[in-house]
């Protein structure tokens, strides 16, 4: 391995540590001054765009151009157009609206909190916005091919002529359920999740045409009672390294309790290692900011498993494992 004390500082490093919030930040500046809005009715100029945010003509025009330029916006013959992105997630009003999500993590609110929690060692709770990204991770088609390689990984295959029921704790907006059940008829996903968040599954499972495999409940899963031996499969999504060890024993008795024998629960969620990736340690640094969570490793969870009796216990990457509640009539 080679010494780091040997190689040449790189200068593109430290560039990324500031260029890199240009974009967001102009994104913010045009959400602040709601430069979406009068665009939602069609095309217009500058100066249509400035008296209806109230803005000076040449400073919302250069803004606008740089809009362009990170492809929010197009634009012909002097008349600017909202794309289909910015016209789905950044008019205010609309059901996938994100400008209130990106506004807090651009912004200095989140940072103030974390510059306290390191200080003092206390939790700073921020809010993030879980239904407006939500909505962003249901328009994003790359995550139905993904969640469907997951599923195969767990080894978890489609059986069209077996009725099986998924409990997705934690859904989200349920696109991995509902990526399994576009190729399985026969299964029914049950999603459990906030009022607020439910939604944006409830809106997903329409425009895949998934109604009626799918129902949404509104629970809290730190004390919701899932039943007994009803669920085939469960999914545990990010959610997680939100709850302390106490907390995940719990829960982990309570689904393996829903689940019928030889019922399959695959956790898919950032996993600390030996050497945790740039995204983890961030993830686990602003959990344990937002409310003292963070992420645990593979071996933590096996022994939390094994505590509420799985079986199986299997890694099938660096955020995912899949555990079998026992089959009382496998034999052995």
């Amino acid at each position: 391995m080679a010494d780091p004390a040997s190689e040449a500082p790189n200068p593109g490093l430290i560039y990324d540590l500031y260029a890199g919030v240009f974009r967001p930040q102009i994104v913010r500046l045009a959400l602040q001054a709601d430069i979406f809005t009068p665009l939602a009715s069609g095309p217009a100029d500058a100066a249509t765009v400035a008296r209806a945010c109230g803005c000076s003509k040449e400073g919302i025009a250069h803004l606008l151009d740089v809009l362009v330029g990170v492809q929010m916006l197009t634009r012909q013959e002097g008349r600017y157009a909202l794309t289909p992105s910015a016209a789905t997630f950044l008019v205010r009003g609309r059901p996938a609206y994100a400008g209130d999500l990106i506004l807090a993590w651009s912004g200095p609110e989140i940072w103030r909190c974390a510059a306290h929690a390191v200080r003092t060692g206390e939790s700073a709770p921020f809010e993030e916005y879980h239904e407006q990204d939500a909505w962003l991770e249901s328009y994003s088609d790359w995550r139905i091919g993904n969640s469907r390689e997951m599923w195969q990984a767990a080894g978890v295959a489609p059986q069209p002529d077996r009725p099986r029921r998924l409990l997705d704790i934690a859904c989200g907006c349920a696109i991995k359920s509902l990526a399994l059940a576009q190729l399985d008829p026969a299964l029914h996903v049950t999603g459990v999740d906030t009022e607020r968040v439910l939604p944006v599954a409830r809106a997903l499972a329409a425009r895949l045409g998934l109604l009626a495999q799918a129902e949404f409940v509104t629970a809290d899963l730190l004390t919701t009672d899932f039943g007994v031996a009803r669920y085939d499969l469960c999914l545990l999504g990010q959610i997680t390294d939100y709850l302390t060890p106490a907390q995940n024993r719990d829960l982990f008795r309570r689904v393996y309790a829903a689940l019928k024998p030889g019922g399959l629960l695959l956790l898919d969620v950032p996993m600390t290692g030996a050497q945790p990736s740039e995204w983890t340690a961030i993830v686990s640094l602003l959990l344990w900011v937002n409310g003292g969570g963070a992420t645990h490793g593979f071996e933590e969870y096996r022994a939390w498993l094994a505590e509420a009796d799985f079986v199986q216990v299997r890694q099938v990457n660096e955020r995912r494992l899949v555990a079998v509640k026992v089959d009382a009539h496998a034999g052995g």
